[in-house]
């Protein structure tokens, strides 16, 4: 099941999705008023370890670990939309000390690349011009393969 918007609606065509899982089945809103959007960061970290077994007693390093990253983004609000109303739920979710893992899909020229994590918080701010805006944050977690679209 998927909630849609014309490309007019979101500028760019860059698409953002959120999909929450609900007794198996998994389904994607797509989060209106995008302009610009950018894939979280997720560059892997070298973790240095030490153990007084390693070669000449020196440091060594874990590769390829990755973090939690920390993503946000600008959007236009528009109180009434479900889009709106789905993140300011799970925002109000974390807020109350519990949070919803979901799947965060990006698409951008035309790339689809889906993770897991949750909305950490979602406000929103004054008007620029005559557009109002909300401030989205988020955590990041992994990135998730196959497409999860194709197993639900």
């Amino acid at each position: 099941m998927v909630e849609a918007a014309s490309q007019a609606d979101i500028g760019y065509q860059d698409e953002l999705w959120i999909g929450r899982t609900v007794d198996a089945t998994t389904t994607f809103t797509q989060i209106l008023g995008v302009e610009e959007l950018s894939v979280p960061e997720r560059a892997p970290d070298d973790i240095e370890v030490t153990h007084m077994q390693s070669p000449g007693r020196s440091r060594e390093t874990i590769p390829g670990l990755l973090s939690v990253a920390d993503w946000s983004q600008d959007l236009q609000y528009w109180p009434e939309h479900a889009s709106q109303v789905l993140l300011e739920t799970l925002a109000g979710l974390t807020e109350a000390g519990t949070w919803e893992e979901v799947y965060v899909e990006f698409v951008v020229a035309g790339i689809r690349r889906t993770y897991r994590g949750y909305v950490n918080s979602w406000t929103p701010q004054s008007s620029v011009g005559d557009k109002r805006m909300a401030s989205l944050s988020m955590k990041i977690f992994n990135r998730v393969t196959p497409d999860p679209r194709a197993l639900s």
